[in-house]
């Protein structure tokens, strides 16, 4: 008998995507949370998008300001990932966001980022 063994997120492929809002849409479940804390959004209050869309069109927003987004280093095993996300400004000032998230065949169900930027 041979162990169904669930796919696990690939985040060498998002860490090599040449497009990665569309690389990260493939691997986003439907009923994603997404939660991110950082200087705005502080632990009592985070910034909560719930579902695909709203996630999408978040990251959207971000990409029409022209925010270059790349996951720069990571790793999953199983159903949790952890990765490193680094955003680039026009300006080039930066934001570095370390994620941990949850993951079910093969899909994003929870994305927990605690994020900084420049000022």
């Amino acid at each position: 008998m041979t162990a169904h063994t669930a796919p696990t997120l690939d985040v060498e492929a998002l860490r090599t995507a040449s497009d990665s809002i569309e690389a990260l849409a493939a691997v986003l479940g439907d009923d994603v949370e997404w939660i991110e804390i950082d200087q705005r959004s502080q632990p009592q209050a985070p910034a909560i998008y719930r579902g695909r869309d709203a996630v999408l069109t978040m990251i959207n927003e971000a990409h029409e300001r022209g925010i270059e987004s790349r996951v720069t280093d990571g790793f999953a095993a199983g159903e949790r990932a952890a990765m490193t996300v680094t955003c680039t400004y026009p300006s080039g000032g930066r934001v570095v966001c370390n994620t941990l998230a949850d993951v079910r065949d093969g899909k994003i169900t929870r994305w927990f980022s605690v994020q900084a930027w420049d000022d």
